[in-house]
């Protein structure tokens, strides 16, 4: 099997094993087994649990970039219509992630790689709502990155709340949308 295919068929086992059974059980072992590998391969792909659980956050991020440039892409032609793709896209992203998401930043949160990992993340959001929404506004200066940052914050929060069942999708995405028109006009 390819080297990227074989790494999605581990991304895919792993996902369904923290479904099943919860981080504590998502070993590099205990995935080779699911998977039908041998251990030497989920290390060659993952090197430790710690860069395992970064693979599987990242995979589900991925998605929610490419759904949101995708969408950008196509139909934002306003800054309302920008924002409204960009809230659906960060909540739609977790809700469709399934609890496992969470799940995952939670097992992560007690690593040392994590707070690294999620400071790469915050610049990707904050680039990519940088170049998304200037073309509406004006995002320069460092004002503007302390702005994006808490743009992301909120979307992470909603997004969380959504994902427990204490907001419904709408409540969080118009939620979003709310702070993300309200910052960018202010």
């Amino acid at each position: 099997m390819p080297r990227e295919q074989r790494r999605l068929q581990l991304l895919e086992t792993a996902s369904a094993i923290v479904r099943s059974h919860g981080t504590d059980a998502l070993t590099l072992a205990y995935l080779a087994e699911q998977a039908g590998v041998t251990k030497p391969i989920t290390y060659e792909h993952f090197g430790t649990r710690a860069g395992l659980l970064i693979a599987l956050y990242r995979h589900y991020d991925d998605r929610q970039v490419q759904a949101a440039k995708l969408a950008l892409e196509v139909s934002a032609t306003t800054l309302d219509g920008a924002v409204a793709i960009l809230s659906a896209a960060y909540v739609d992203c977790v809700l469709s992630a399934g609890p496992e998401f969470g799940a995952i930043a939670a097992a992560l949160s007690a690593t040392e790689e994590m707070d690294e990992f999620r400071q790469t993340l915050r610049d990707g959001y904050v680039e990519l709502y940088r170049q998304a929404l200037s073309r509406f506004v004006d995002l320069s200066g460092p004002e503007a990155r302390a702005v994006l940052l808490g743009v992301i914050g909120a979307a992470d929060a909603l997004s969380q709340a959504a994902a427990a069942g204490r907001l419904s999708r709408a409540e969080a995405t118009e939620g979003l949308s709310r702070i993300m028109t309200g910052a960018l006009s202010a």
